[in-house]
């Protein structure tokens, strides 16, 4: 059963690291804040988001997620957020706070750029003293024996957001700083985080409305790129119905060749709370040992009223 849990642990780490060292979240239409700190303010009004994610049902030691952010504008010009993560895989545990900071120019009517950048501290956990953990090389200087590993890490990012009304662009890179972590630092085999460069774009685009029916198309799409690593794309495609329930499915590229998932999502909003879950049906070969993934995401936006079709806001 060890070795079973070791290798486990050993295969979630290769899949969760084979395109990117950071978590992805089918929800990234809404989590935009969590890749971009140049988002923070650009709803207009004050946003709460919390979001739990459970990758690879099934598999024990498969990574999970939770996250909850913060933004809100502060005046014209300036928007502020703040976010916390907690992310588990094996007997790994981390935790993620950032702070961000956005300014905002106006270039038309229709038009905004904000430039944003952020600070954040990580702490990384590895519970070496987990009775699962099977050691399989004794005095190995990256493990500690019947011991916890901890390391907190400072870093920065940088992002920019362009609103143009029914459509929106982003580019951003979270955290700056290759870090070296793990125990053994010394080594040149040792881990060392990548910088990870994200592009995202997405737009709303009325089809028709009437009295009693509005239908209207909101693709989007996420880039990520990481040096040394395969390019990994999500494009997602959805329809919303009267404003309220906004039903989609996405195609994420990795994988074996074929593509890392299919993922299906449902949104639902009433007055100003979105609700929203996804599942995510693999794709690879890892597909027979796991039984897809899952995502529940909370939406909560401070207005007084709630907006029409006209904001796309209300759907990013």
């Amino acid at each position: 059963m060890r070795n079973l849990i070791f290798t486990i642990i050993l295969v979630a780490f290769a899949g969760f690291a084979y395109g990117q060292q950071e978590a992805h979240y089918t929800h990234f239409m809404y989590n935009n804040l969590a890749l971009n700190p140049g988002v923070a303010g650009s709803k207009g009004h004050p946003t709460i988001l919390a979001l739990y994610r459970k990758q690879w049902i099934g598999f024990e030691g498969a990574p999970e997620s939770k996250l909850m952010s913060f933004h809100t504008p502060l005046g014209k010009r300036v928007g502020f957020g703040l976010s916390i993560t907690n992310d588990e895989i094996g007997i790994s545990n981390s935790w993620y706070g950032s702070m961000a900071y956005a300014y905002r120019v106006k270039l038309d009517d229709n038009a905004t750029v904000q430039i944003g950048i952020q600070g954040s501290m990580r702490y990384l956990g590895l519970d070496f003293d987990d009775p699962s953990t099977f050691i399989l090389q004794n005095n190995d200087p990256s493990i500690i024996e019947g011991g916890v590993s901890q390391q907190y890490l400072g870093n920065f990012g940088a992002g920019l957001y362009l609103d143009l009304g029914n459509m929106f662009f982003g580019a951003s890179v979270p955290y700056f700083f290759p870090n070296t972590i793990g125990i053994d630092k010394t080594s040149i085999d040792a881990a060392v985080e990548s910088p990870h460069f994200y592009i995202s774009g997405g737009a709303l685009i009325p089809l028709s409305s009437s009295s009693k029916t509005s239908i209207a198309l909101r693709p989007s799409a996420l880039a990520k790129i990481v040096n040394n690593a395969p390019f990994d794309l999500d494009l997602n495609l959805s329809l919303v119905f009267n404003n309220s329930i906004i039903t989609g499915v996405s195609y994420r590229l990795g994988g074996d060749g074929q593509g890392e998932s299919i993922d299906f999502l449902l949104h639902y909003r009433i007055n100003n709370i979105g609700l929203g879950i996804s599942y995510d049906y693999t794709l690879s070969e890892l597909n027979n040992h796991n039984n897809g993934s899952v995502e529940a995401i909370v939406v909560y936006d401070f207005i007084k009223e709630r907006v029409d079709m006209a904001n796309p806001r209300y759907f990013f």
